[in-house]
């Protein structure tokens, strides 16, 4: 009886996890990560850049550190002068080159490849699925569940097809418009 007693007292045991690295000092990766978060502050929106500042700094803008204490500024009615000269003064987008259109075309063309290729392992993993279920001979050989699950099989390997006629077309896209 003792002897099964220590038995049972060492595999209760073992089967404690130990806690690991509890008293050991961080890595200088987790010191790195920390001080780096520590050092983030608010981010520069272009709209941080835009605005007009009356005093202060980027890290206080609102003019913690100002003396004066500034007077908002009225916006223009809609539809005055001061708009109309706003509208002029923006500049007008300038046109994409070849090359900004070229590589747009080919990252939409790589997303497209992309999307294709996960199209393919999805049914592959579908289809690896149902048949391992139609494998499993413990169920009725001949009942109503068998049947649906050979026309699903049949439909994901229509589907399996579809997505690799796409990711082939695809690829000719990229080969005629040469793509990387």
């Amino acid at each position: 009886m003792r002897t099964l007693f220590a038995v049972a007292v060492v595999a209760s045991l073992a089967w404690v996890p130990a806690p690991a690295r509890a008293d050991a000092p961080p890595s200088l990766g987790e010191i790195a990560a920390r001080e780096k978060n520590k050092k983030r502050g608010k981010p520069i929106t272009e709209d941080d850049l835009r605005r007009r500042r009356t005093g202060g700094t980027v890290s206080q803008p609102s003019g913690a550190g100002a003396t004066a204490t500034a007077t908002p500024t009225a916006s223009p009615a809609p539809g005055s002068a001061g708009e109309k000269k706003d509208a002029a003064a923006a500049p007008a987008e300038k046109p994409k080159t070849e090359d900004e259109l070229f590589q747009e075309a080919q990252t939409a063309w790589r997303e497209k490849v992309t999307a294709a290729q996960a199209d393919i392992t999805n049914w592959t993993g579908e289809i690896a699925r149902i048949q391992a279920a139609q494998n499993d001979n413990t169920g009725p050989l001949y009942g109503p569940g068998r049947a649906a699950r050979a026309d699903a099989l049949e439909n994901a390997k229509r589907q399996l097809a579809a997505a690799q006629a796409t990711l082939e077309n695809l690829q000719e896209e990229g080969r005629r418009n040469r793509y990387r």
